[in-house]
């Protein structure tokens, strides 16, 4: 087996693997809206305040819609990224198509990891607006997954731009010949 047909081959896996976590990850962030067991193991960072006896279900259905938003824009993103991975897998490794996808994919991934502490601090609102007077909370974190995710949407933006300027470089030394 040559090099490329390993590419083609791990790049297929990848796309449908992109898939997969795309159908998966609202159906997950649901089962946990939907198990209160789940929800206070998850909102764990919202500490005491949290009841879960007290969050109602338009909160709960509040508290899903908001905990979508970064969601939704990683799953944007991996669309991006199963289109990339799908040009490999028909041994396209070098076109702006290819640069744009995975800019496409790096910026979501930037935007999600952004939208991510917002979004925890707007649930840790909606799971304790109905706690009594000095039991509810807003909790703004930022934790190392989300300075990692930042990085690697850095690093993932710098190789987009590396990969457009070398296609450009490309097309400017093919039309010398």
């Amino acid at each position: 087996m040559t090099n490329t047909q390993k590419i083609q081959r791990v790049s297929a896996l990848m796309s449908a693997l992109c898939v997969l976590i795309v159908i998966l990850l609202p159906l997950l962030l649901l089962w946990i809206w939907v198990d209160f067991e789940r929800i206070n193991g998850t909102l764990e960072y919202i500490g005491n305040a949290l009841r879960p006896e007290t969050i109602a279900l338009p909160y709960r259905i509040l508290g899903f819609i908001i905990s979508m938003v970064p969601v939704a824009l990683l799953m944007w993103g991996l669309l991006h990224l199963r289109a990339l991975f799908e040009l490999f897998r028909k041994a396209v490794f070098f076109s702006e198509v290819n640069a744009r996808l995975l800019h496409k994919f790096a910026m979501m991934l930037f935007f999600s990891t952004l939208a991510s502490p917002i979004a925890r601090a707007l649930v840790s609102v909606a799971v304790t607006i109905n706690n009594p007077p000095g039991q509810r909370a807003v909790v703004v974190n930022i934790g190392s997954g989300d300075l990692n995710s930042l990085f690697v949407a850095t690093v993932f933006l710098a190789v987009a731009w590396v990969m457009r300027e070398a296609h450009a470089l490309a097309q400017e030394n093919a039309e010398f010949v």
